[in-house]
């Protein structure tokens, strides 16, 4: 169960989940790269190894749904309305620093040092340099990623910007919403956004030429993940509104559970694979998860053991952080590594870029974001996590 106070509220097993969720990423990208240096993939045949990565970026958005509409409901509960302003500081203060100190590596830092160079993406970057610059400085990497050839380094941002795109407009969204006039019409309301969503990018990308300047708009369309954050935002509506429900006491059973589990393993094990409605059809099982997870103080699975809880702390930095580890780990291999010896190249491969990932994302936790984080403090009605 939540753990709530006047002053703190903090969920359990969430940690444990950012962590999965970027060790998804991690080890999705560590066989990707391994194709861009010409090394064999002999794991990347595997549909789950290339559907962990999506996966994880799509279950981080499900959980930001969840936690960033939780938290506002608590704070309008409480306070009777919502500091928008006092919001936007707070994402501001978790979020910029970090991405903006690797936005300025990859753009100022790494294309001068040869040997953290990428093939057939390092060479790319002086291209529309300005442009590409300013859309991160923005924070619209997901347009470039989505219009340009990957930039080393930092292309995994994208996801960054869509979620404080999702950022820009929901607070408003919760703020508007009067529980009391709506409770019979709440679920019509999410419906109407899902199905909003879910349309703009399905027709956006169908029919939005990629041609001249629409080829912005189609590489926002095509990134566009808010169906997931609405259908986290949703699983918070109903472990807050209608934890007494039937639905959520049934959705907390153990059979549920147990089924919702399987049903994740066996889609896993047997590369589920849904076009058109893939990232929603996985999101609504994380939904239903992460309410176990978060809420359900009598959940099947527990993710609360104190290493999970760190990594969790740092996977920011984890997601951040990881490319430069694997790229180094990728040198390494091509100088002291005869690419016959796939098993070895695998083991450096593994073994220096997730140790140097966690050594950096620790690095930075402590020197670089818990600076800020302790700022963000000041401006929360709500706070939340271990203080």
């Amino acid at each position: 169960m939540k753990q709530k106070s006047a002053e703190t509220l903090f969920f359990p097993n969430l940690n444990g989940v950012r962590f999965i969720a970027a060790f998804f990423v991690i080890i999705h990208h560590i066989e990707q790269f391994k194709e861009k240096f010409g090394f064999a993939r002999h794991f990347f045949h595997l549909r789950f190894v290339r559907m962990i990565g999506p996966l994880g970026v799509f279950l981080f958005f499900v959980l930001s749904g969840f936690l960033i509409t939780y938290l506002l409901l608590e704070e309008k509960h409480q306070t009777k309305r919502i500091a928008i302003k006092s919001f936007y500081v707070r994402r501001i203060l978790r979020i910029w620093p970090l991405y903006y100190f690797v936005v300025l590596l990859g753009f100022f830092v790494f294309p001068h040092i040869s040997w953290m160079s990428v093939p057939n993406e390092t060479e790319w970057l002086s291209e529309d340099f300005g442009q590409k610059l300013l859309l991160f400085l923005l924070i619209l990497p997901n347009l470039v990623v989505g219009v340009y050839p990957d930039i080393p380094f930092i292309s995994q941002s994208w996801s960054i910007g869509v979620e404080e795109q999702f950022y820009y407009f929901w607070p408003w969204v919760v703020a508007k919403i009067d529980y009391i006039a709506l409770r019979m019409k709440i679920w019509w309301i999410f419906l109407g956004i899902f199905i909003f969503f879910f349309l703009l990018r399905a027709l956006g990308v169908t029919l939005i030429p990629k041609t001249g300047g629409w080829l912005y708009l189609h590489a926002f369309l095509h990134s566009l993940r808010l169906t997931c954050m609405i259908l986290g935002a949703a699983a918070a509506y109903l472990c807050y509104y209608f934890l007494d429900s039937k639905l959520v006491r049934t959705i907390f059973s153990k059979p549920v559970q147990l089924f919702l589990w399987v049903l994740l393993l066996v889609c896993l094990s047997w590369e589920v694979y849904l076009p058109a409605i893939n990232q929603e059809f996985y999101s609504v099982i994380f939904a239903l998860l992460l309410m176990n997870l978060a809420v359900n103080n009598q959940s099947i699975v527990s993710l609360q053991w104190p290493v999970l809880e760190y990594l969790g702390k740092i996977s920011y930095g984890l997601y951040m952080f990881h490319s430069i580890g694997i790229v180094i780990a990728i040198k390494i291999c091509i100088y002291f590594v005869r690419r016959e010896d796939i098993w070895l190249t695998d083991l450096v491969m593994y073994g220096v870029s997730i140790p140097f990932t966690l050594l950096v994302s620790a690095l930075s936790y402590w020197l670089l974001e818990k600076p800020f984080l302790k700022l963000k403090h000041r401006f929360a009605l709500i706070k939340s996590g271990k203080l």
